[in-house]
This record gives C-alpha cells, sequence and structure tokens, in this order.
C-alpha cells in the first residue's frame, strides 16, 4: 500500500521529532547549583557580560568504532531486569507525586526553564538546553520560522554565539559531549564539542549537498564515534554514518529512518518498512557494520538506555498525539520487560509524547497528553508510576507546551 502526503508528511515529522531520544545529560544537584549561579548574578552584577572564547576546530585522532563498553558504565552483559507480568496504567491523577526530575522542563509557550524544582524564566523560546562552559547551549527557532539555530549563551542567556540552519543537538548520556550539523551554503559540517569547553572543537565536513539533504547526529557510539542520520532530499528517507574522531567516515545500510544508538554497546534503531498501518524496525550493531540484531513490526524502537541494556518501544505507527502505550524492551533480544498504557487509551485521544527522557539507567521520564492536558511522569522498570513536574498544563488541539530540555530534538 502506497502512503499517502498527508502519512508522508506525519511520518517524517514524527520520527524526526523523536529520535534520538532525550538522557539526563546532568543531576539534580548541577541544575539547582546552576540555576543559583543564576539568580546571584542577575541581583548582584545586572548587565555584566561574560566572555566565553570557542574552541578552535582541530579534529583529534581516536580509536575506530567498536563493541568495547565504556569502563565507567556497567557492561550491558548484566542480568536484564525481572519482567513485570501484565500491563501497568499511567493515571497521572491518581499517580503518587514524585521528587523533582534531574531533567530540565522547557515551556515553550511561555519560556522558562525548570531545574531542580526551579523556575527561571527565558528570553526566548528554545527547544533544547544543556550546560555548557559557564553558560548554555541550545537550540532555538530561527527569527524567520523557517529553520532552527544553535545559540552559545552566556549564564544569563544571552547570546554569544549562533549558527544556522543546524540541526538538533545530541548530548551524551553524562552529558559530557554535545554536537549538531551546520549547513554553510555548500555542505552540512558534524561538530563535536566538550560541555567544559577542555577539548578542541572537532569538525568533519561532508560531501557538498543542499540544505534540504539534511544532517543530524543521532547519538554517540563506542570510542568515541558519532552515529549520523543523513536524508535524501528526494524521497525523505535516512542512511546511517559513523564518523570517527578522525573525521572519517562510514556508511552502514540504508533505511526509512534512524532512530537512537547506544554510546555503551554500538547498538542502533532503524525503521525498514512503512506498511500502511504500522511499520517494522531493526536494532542493528555498528560495530559489524550494521548487521542485523533482531528486528519487529509490534514497535517503533526509540530510545536506549545509558547502560545499553533496555530500549523504548513505541507503537508501531505513532500518530500526532504519540503513543497510547509504551514498553521497555530488552535491547540485546527485544524481549518485552515491562508494559505501559495510558488510562483512557481505548476511548479517549490520549498520547505519550516520543521526546522521553531516560532519567537513569532503571527510569524514564516522560510527557502525555490526556483530557486535554499535558503531565509529567516518570516510569520505573520494576513498574511504578509517579507524576512530577508540577502542575499540569492545560493544551489546544495539537499543542505541546512542555518538553524535556535536553539532550532531545525539536518538533519539525
Amino acid at each position: 500500500m502506497s502512503r499517502t502526503p498527508l502519512e508522508d508528511q506525519v511520518h517524517d515529522a514524527l520520527h524526526r521529532t523523536a529520535a534520538p531520544l532525550q538522557r539526563a545529560p546532568f543531576t539534580v544537584t548541577d541544575v539547582r547549583t546552576r540555576a543559583r549561579r543564576i539568580q546571584r548574578r542577575r541581583t548582584a552584577v545586572a548587565g555584566a557580560a561574560v566572555a566565553v572564547v570557542l574552541a578552535i576546530a582541530i579534529p583529534v585522532g581516536a580509536s575506530m568504532v567498536g563493541p568495547t563498553p565504556r569502563s565507567d558504565v556497567p557492561p550491558a552483559t548484566q542480568p536484564p531486569a525481572p519482567r513485570i507480568t501484565g500491563t501497568v496504567r499511567i493515571d497521572p491523577l491518581s499517580a503518587p507525586t514524585g521528587p523533582d526530575l534531574a531533567v530540565p522542563l522547557i515551556n515553550v509557550d511561555d519560556p522558562s526553564l525548570v531545574v531542580g524544582g526551579e523556575t527561571i524564566d527565558l528570553p526566548r523560546r528554545y527547544d533544547q538546553l544543556t550546560p555548557y562552559v559557564e553558560g548554555w547551549i541550545g537550540t532555538a527557532p530561527t527569527d524567520d520560522g523557517g529553520g532552527r539555530s544553535v545559540q552559545v549563551l552566556d549564564p544569563d542567556f544571552r547570546v554569544l554565539d549562533a549558527v544556522a540552519p543546524a540541526s538538533p543537538m545530541a548530548v551524551s548520556a553524562d552529558g559530557s559531549r554535545i554536537a549538531w550539523a551546520n549547513h554553510d551554503g555548500v555542505r552540512w559540517t558534524l561538530v563535536d564539542r566538550d560541555r567544559d569547553g577542555d577539548r578542541a572543537e572537532r569538525t568533519t565536513s561532508l560531501a557538498p549537498g543542499p540544505a534540504d539533504a539534511r544532517v543530524r547526529p543521532v547519538g554517540f557510539l563506542p570510542g568515541e564515534a558519532i552515529l549520523v542520520a543523513t536524508t535524501d532530499p528526494d524521497t525523505g528517507q535516512e542512511s546511517a554514518l559513523v564518523v570517527t574522531p578522525d573525521g572519517s567516515t562510514a556508511p552502514l545500510s540504508a533505511a526509512l529512518g534512524v532512530g537512537s544508538s547506544s554510546e555503551v554497546t554500538g547498538l542502533f534503531s532503524v525503521q525498514t518498512e512503512f506498511t500502511g498501518d504500522g511499520s517494522c524496525w531493526e536494532v542493528r550493531d555498528a560495530g559489524a557494520d550494521g548487521a542485523e540484531v533482531w528486528r519487529t513490526c509490534d514497535y517503533s524502537l526509540l530510545g536506549f538506555s545509558p547502560d545499553g541494556r533496555h530500549l523504548l518501544g513505541f507503537t508501531d505507527y505513532l500518530t500526532p498525539e504519540g503513543s497510547p502505550t509504551l514498553a521497555v524492551l530488552d535491547a540485546a533480544t527485544g524481549e518485552r520487560v515491562v508494559d505501559f498504557e495510558v488510562v483512557g487509551s481505548r476511548t479517549d485521544v490520549v498520547g505519550i509524547n516520543p521526546e522521553v527522557a531516560w532519567e537513569d539507567a532503571t527510569t524514564v521520564v516522560a510527557t502525555l497528553v490526556t483530557g486535554g492536558r499535558q503531565y509529567v511522569v516518570r516510569l520505573g522498570l520494576d513498574g511504578t508510576v509517579e507524576r512530577v513536574g508540577g502542575e499540569a498544563v492545560d493544551l489546544r488541539p495539537g499543542q505541546v507546551a512542555l518538553k524535556l530540555a535536553a539532550p532531545g530534538v525539536t518538533s519539525g
């Protein structure tokens, strides 16, 4: 069955929205410290300028991508989490209230950032924000509304540097690395920076091509490599490309769309088929030239856990409302660990936004819509459900107000 133009648009928008999935780039202590620093600076030194020297672009050599896990992260061969029998219902109205988020939350309608339970007003809308040097780095819509810029900001969110058009950012699980791509009118260039600014910027120039041959970093891989998605402007389909720290590139097998990657195991997910009323996905191994590990037509595979042991499975056909269900799967086998379902999914319009975050290796944070309101919930691999993030937000049809701040992706 061939896709209609509307289905093409929905498919393209959702999968560029949902991949790569977010992870928590810093702790509650980090964000509370940053919030207090901002408040002190605003009250004590109004208008003070902060100088930031951007690193010179010098490629740095490193090992090729491979399956070796990082030494500071438990290997993915640990025993999997116990399976939860039955479906766990998500009801934000009756769920207990949990502690403050470790993941920053942005309100894009009333521009503000919530970090560690404290709210900071923003001077403009941002779709992503994460700490960088003494300030921040984020993505924002361009003034004409037709694209996206990456902006380096001081502690008070004054713009120090900006580049456009640019891709969404990818941020490593520990927040130490930040990557994006920007187009200079001739080609896309991949940029890889260290959060603390201690390492020289790495840049990789890709083949010349138009801006609509979009490039975006999907996520990080072992050996400090980056998984990149490149778009065919004629078909809208994406292909996976591995970029190593020395600037070499290695294309992997083509797909309809590239989902997420694990910087621990080297596994990544791709969409391989659109069935008309669903989709099929595969998990592949970047360290084995993209060889298939397992496949499914039951889920959209988006979001490896920080330790690489688990992967999120949304419904096989995402709608503008998101997904009424969310499964946590064993990343190595595809076996279910726990199934979640939003209460009312069989009678009302509900959905979990696929821009979710792994708060740590055992908990996922998500925003969901039910009853015309948007909530924030925390879901545990042990089947626990908590409501977090303050008051729910009333929404207009098709609106998304709350976004998990980094390192997710922007809509559209």
